[in-house]
């Protein structure tokens, strides 16, 4: 029984990290396909050192929310005219996947806006990168998610309640009618889970680069103490002891140091 709730402790201390701007919670892996220079032969992306990049180094597709969105990969590189060596203002526009009407817009060089459109023409995104925020709709027109430099909020299916906000040291669960039901503190040493009354769940400490680290603890509803044992650099060690509601100890399992 320890072990499947370990399985749960992995994958809660993946919540560290994930708020990278708009690629926190991705939920599928980037399709590298070059489409978005396509028909603009006399432009290409450059790194700092003046080398030409692959389009796929710039942009990829991803899905947020189960939301179709275009992320940037490395806002570093200049979209610049191979003839002239210039850095391109202006627009492109091209298709994805001969579907997905994307268009951006660059001043010297540095992509302000990205947008693009479902083949039924409904606007899927609108993300202003200089403002650091972003709006996804569905092929409807219903907004799924929408956020900002602070927080990424993400809403329920056909309507406009909350599901989540998320931010670089909280993320917080509704249900549909608003009430808050969850919520996660992400510290640098750890990442606590807490009820919507403010009552402690769990605590997974972390060392970043190296996973679990140091004492997990889990509690009841009542407050009893669930589940506790240590992790040293990623690894299960010593005693792990898991406890019924009223305190008794339920089972024990040893691991080496």
């Amino acid at each position: 029984m320890i072990h499947n709730k370990l399985n749960y402790l992995k994958r809660a201390v993946l919540l560290c990290g994930l708020m990278a701007f708009l690629a926190c919670t991705a939920e599928e892996s980037s399709n590298r396909q070059h489409y978005f220079l396509k028909g603009y032969d006399h432009l290409e992306f450059r790194d700092k050192q003046g080398n030409a990049m692959p389009v796929s180094e710039y942009i990829s597709y991803t899905r947020i929310n189960g939301f179709r969105a275009y992320t940037i990969n490395d806002t570093s590189l200049i979209l610049v005219n191979k003839r002239s060596g210039n850095p391109y203002s202006g627009y492109i526009r091209t298709y994805h996947r001969d579907r997905y009407n994307l268009q951006g817009e660059f001043e010297d060089g540095k992509m302000f806006q990205l947008r693009f459109w479902h083949p039924n023409r409904v606007l899927g995104m609108d993300a202003k990168i200089s403002e650091k925020s972003i709006s996804l709709w569905n092929e409807a027109g219903v907004l799924g998610v929408s956020g900002n430099e602070k927080e990424t909020y993400y809403y329920y299916p056909g309507g406009q309640s909350i599901k989540e906000i998320i931010s670089d040291t909280m993320r917080s669960y509704f249900n549909k009618e608003g009430d808050l039901e969850r919520y996660t503190i992400i510290r640098d040493t750890a990442t606590i889970n807490y009820t919507g009354d403010g009552k402690m769940t769990s605590l997974y400490p972390f060392v970043r680069g190296k996973g679990l680290d140091g004492v997990v603890k889990q509690w009841h509803p009542n407050g009893q103490l669930k589940v506790t044992g240590r992790y040293k650099n990623g690894r299960q060690t010593g005693t792990w002891i898991e406890y019924d509601s009223l305190g008794n100890e339920i089972n024990r399992e040893s691991f080496s140091e």
